[in-house]
C-alpha cells in the first residue's frame, strides 16, 4: 500500500527534475492526500528531488504513523502556520526553486512564503498532481467498483420506499441515511432529487415537492468509499403511458448509449461530447441539453477531464469518466441518465452496468 503512495511522488519527483524544479510544495489536501495517503487535514507535502516530508501538527501525531509509517514528518508548533513550518523545512538550504500548486496556493500564501523562504525562486506550476491522478490505478478502480454498489444498494432500498406522499426532501434524507447504511462513508455530493417539472432543474435543490400526482422523478446520488466516489443518475417513471416523457426518456438513452459505443484510447473528449449531442439535436431537443456530457472523478466528484466540446484531451486507459446527457423543458420536467466508465485498452467498460436504466426497468407504480 505504501509503497504505492512512493511509486507516485517518484513520478512527481521526476517532472520537477524535467521543470528544473528542486522541490514542490503540495498544498491541495486532496493531493497530498493522494500522495500519502494521510486522510487528515492542514497538512502540505514537499517533494524534493531526495527524500518527501509532510508537514502537519501534533493532532495527527498518531494518525500519521498510521497512515503514512517510513514518511518523514516535520510537526509544527501549535501556534505556528504552516507556512512557517516549510521555512523550517527549507529555511536550512540556502537556495533553490521551489514549486507551487497555483490552483491551491492564494496569492497571500504565496507572500508570507516569500517571507519566510527569501533565498528561494516560487514558481507556480498547474495540475502536476491532478494529470497523475487522471489514470485510476487497479486500487482506485476497487474503491469505484464499491462505491458505485454500495450507491446502488442505497438507490433500490430508497426505491422501496416511496410513497405518493413522500416528498423530494423526505428522498433525500432516506436516500441520505441508507447511503451512509450500506457502509460508505458519506454521499459524494449533496443528492439532486427532482419531482415533476423540478427535474428540469439539473442541479436543483430538493423541495417539500410530494410525489402524488406526478410523472417521474430524477435522482442524481454517489457514495465514498476509502476517499473514492461514485456518481450516478437515475430516473423512475411513475405513468408509463406517458408518451413524451417516453420519447424524452428514449432519447436520452439513445444519446447515452452513442457516446459509450464512441470512447476508446485515443478519442478526444470533444468526440464523445459531440456523439451524444448530435442524437439529441437531431430529435429537435438540442437547446435543451445545456451542459457537458461527463467528467472524470476519483477523490474529487468533478476531476479532469471533462466530456465537453472545449476540452480535446486524448483519452487513455484508466480514466474514469461519468457519461450523462439530459434534456431539460421548462415546466415538464427533465431526464438525465448518468452512468460510470472506465476507459479500456480497446474501448470502454460501464463500471454501473448491473444498474438497470431502460423505460420499462423504471416504471415504479406508487
Amino acid at each position: 500500500m505504501n509503497n504505492r503512495f512512493l511509486i507516485r511522488r517518484n513520478k512527481i519527483r521526476r517532472s520537477i527534475i524535467q521543470r528544473q524544479l528542486d522541490a514542490i510544495l503540495i498544498s491541495n489536501p486532496i493531493n497530498v492526500r493522494y500522495l500519502t495517503g494521510f486522510t487528515g487535514v492542514d497538512s502540505y507535502l514537499i517533494i524534493k528531488r531526495s527524500g518527501d516530508i509532510i508537514l502537519s501538527d501534533p493532532r495527527f501525531t498518531i494518525q500519521i504513523e498510521e497512515e503514512c509509517p517510513n514518511l518523514d514528518v516535520y510537526l509544527r508548533s501549535v501556534n505556528k502556520p504552516l507556512i512557517h513550518a516549510v521555512g523550517q523545512v527549507l529555511g536550512k538550504t540556502t537556495s533553490g526553486t521551489l514549486g507551487v500548486e497555483a490552483e491551491s496556493m492564494t496569492l497571500a500564501k504565496q507572500e508570507r512564503l516569500t517571507q519566510v523562504i527569501p533565498a528561494w525562486s516560487i514558481v507556480a506550476t498547474q495540475n502536476i498532481v491532478e494529470e497523475l491522478r487522471q489514470i485510476k490505478d487497479r486500487n482506485e478502480i476497487q474503491f469505484i467498483r464499491k462505491a458505485i454498489d454500495t450507491a446502488y444498494r442505497a438507490f433500490l432500498e430508497v426505491r422501496s420506499f416511496l410513497t405518493p406522499e413522500r416528498s423530494e426532501m423526505d428522498i433525500r434524507n432516506e436516500l441520505e441515511y441508507r447511503i451512509r447504511l450500506n457502509g460508505a462513508e458519506d454521499k459524494s455530493f449533496p443528492s439532486i432529487i427532482g419531482v415533476g417539472s423540478r427535474a428540469a432543474l439539473p442541479h436543483g435543490s430538493p423541495s417539500s415537492l410530494k410525489l402524488a400526482g406526478q410523472s417521474h422523478l430524477l435522482i442524481d446520488w454517489g457514495t465514498i468509499i476509502n476517499g473514492y466516489m461514485s456518481d450516478l443518475t437515475r430516473v423512475l417513471i411513475f405513468q408509463k403511458k406517458d408518451k413524451k416523457l417516453r420519447t424524452v426518456y428514449e432519447t436520452v438513452l439513445k444519446a447515452q448509449e452513442a457516446a459509450i459505443k464512441t470512447v476508446k484510447p485515443g478519442k478526444c473528449c470533444n468526440e464523445i461530447d459531440a456523439a451524444a449531442r448530435s442524437v439529441i439535436c437531431d430529435a429537435g431537443f438540442g437547446k435543451y441539453f445545456d451542459h457537458g456530457l461527463g467528467h472524470s472523478f476519483g477523490l474529487e466528484i468533478h476531476e479532469t477531464p471533462r466530456l465537453v466540446g472545449g476540452d480535446h484531451t486524448v483519452l487513455k486507459p484508466g480514466m474514469v469518466l461519468t457519461v450523462e446527457p439530459g434534456i431539460y423543458l421548462k415546466d415538464w420536467g427533465g431526464v438525465r441518465i448518468e452512468d460510470d466508465i472506465i476507459v479500456t485498452k480497446t474501448g470502454c467498460e460501464v463500471l454501473s452496468r448491473s444498474i438497470p436504466k431502460s423505460f420499462d426497468e423504471m416504471i415504479c407504480l406508487i
